[in-house]
């Protein structure tokens, strides 16, 4: 009896949590509902885009002289900030609005270390003869003209249950031949969460 009774209890408490999972799909570009005073998808959206727009109106990376390409790589994104943030996902959006906006008129290098891991072992298989080679694409390993690197840092506020978040990201695009600063501009967010006395 007591072994049957408490079957039941197990089995309406599994049913209830089937029941009340909640599984859908969201525009990238709403609120989190999940809430938290931290960088949600919809920053990173509006960040890369902003940037990458910013960047393209400014016409550094468009107006090499003598018709010749701008190279250019993507060097980091350090975290200052007091939060664990993805910081790959930021460039990785940001590159990508880079190439939507601006195309064949510039070269994007990978200056990561897999990226660079990967030209040198490609280099030397294809010089082994192990692997073939194109002969229209033989070449030294591009040169960058520009960096661009950015920062997050954050200013966090609490009182009680209230929290207070403001973040700031910037970015600079720098001439690698001049360390001139070329381009800057930064994107800022602030949040205010409220921690509910029944969360423990």
């Amino acid at each position: 009896m007591r072994t049957t009774a408490l079957f039941a209890i197990l089995s309406t408490t599994l049913l209830a949590a089937c029941v009340g999972t909640i599984d859908r799909r969201v525009d990238p570009d709403s609120p989190d509902a999940v809430g938290g005073a931290v960088l949600q998808s919809q920053d990173i959206r509006t960040m890369a885009k902003k940037m990458s727009d910013d960047i393209r109106a400014a016409g550094v990376l468009t107006s090499q002289a003598d018709g010749q390409t701008v190279t250019f790589h993507i060097t980091e994104l350090k975290n200052e900030s007091a939060d664990v943030i993805n910081r790959t996902i930021i460039l990785n959006k940001l590159r990508t609005e880079l190439f939507k906006a601006l195309g064949n008129k510039i070269v994007v290098l990978d200056r990561s270390a897999d990226g660079l891991d990967a030209v040198r072992k490609e280099r030397e298989a294809k010089r082994a003869g192990a692997v073939t080679q194109n002969e229209g694409m033989k070449g030294g390993v591009l040169g960058s003209d520009y960096v661009l690197k950015g920062v997050i840092q954050d200013r966090v506020q609490q009182s009680g249950k209230l929290k207070s978040a403001y973040y700031l990201v910037t970015f600079e695009l720098t001439d690698l031949e001049t360390s001139r600063l070329m381009w800057t501009n930064d994107y800022e967010t602030k949040f205010e969460s409220e921690k509910s006395v029944i969360t423990r």
